[in-house]
């Protein structure tokens, strides 16, 4: 784990394999491989690996350059990207002299700037009440109880933990659990487990509902993923 820091200039973070989570003040991501996150300058961060994780970092002054995210954000990194980052990293010094390397890294700034966004994060609850059932979600994920259920369970009606859910984080209830499961799913799949085991764990009800959410957020299967990593 690499505890919470920050830089003075922008940070990409790019895993290679495995599975990484990045967590801010404000949202937390967890990163399949082929995908990066973008974080802005002076933006508190901790970074935490699982399973047989490897990244990079490439470490960018925004000055003077236009179109580079302002917040921080995942990334889906195309295979030309890809390739790109991992050969600036094996450059020499002796590269320097050449201007190869500065040649290259403006060849991936205009990729970056092309990069398709990810919408892919699990927002922190700041409300007392929702946290409570947020952090029971993580923390029991195949729990199946209702939005009513969870509602009474912190003594408020189901309209009101509604729009808690909301107003505080910007999804809704049926929205974060399957965010929850999925993030869960990603740190479980990254240390080797089967599909099945992790589909079962996080709570969906059969295979196919979990092989089917988890390509309509990331664009492939579990194994075709881990698979390619």
């Amino acid at each position: 784990m690499i505890d919470w820091h920050h830089h003075d200039f922008a940070q990409l973070v790019y895993a290679c394999s495995g599975v990484m989570t990045v967590e801010t003040v404000d949202n937390h991501w967890v990163v399949p491989p082929q995908r990066a996150v973008w974080i802005p300058p002076h933006i508190d961060h901790k970074v935490t690996m699982y399973g047989q994780a490897e990244m990079r970092n490439l470490y960018v002054s925004t000055d003077g350059y236009q179109q580079l995210p302002e917040k921080s954000c995942v990334l889906n990194v195309s295979p030309l990207l890809r390739e790109l980052i991992l050969h600036l990293a094996v450059l020499t010094k002796e590269t320097e002299k050449t201007g190869e390397a500065e040649r290259l890294f403006l060849v991936i700034l205009d990729q970056l700037k092309r990069a398709n966004e990810m919408i892919f994060h699990l927002p922190m609850a700041t409300d007392v009440r929702l946290k409570r059932v947020c952090e029971n979600i993580l923390e029991r994920p195949d729990d199946n109880r209702t939005l009513a259920e969870w509602a009474a369970h912190i003594n408020i009606s189901s309209r009101s933990l509604s729009r808690l859910f909301r107003k505080d984080i910007g999804l809704s209830f049926v929205e974060y659990r399957q965010q929850a499961r999925l993030f869960l799913a990603l740190k479980r799949l990254a240390k080797g487990l089967p599909v099945t085991t992790v589909a079962m764990e996080v709570g969906f009800s059969s295979l196919s509902a979990f092989n089917n959410l988890f390509k309509k957020s990331f664009g492939q299967t579990p194994g075709h993923i881990f698979d390619a990593s």
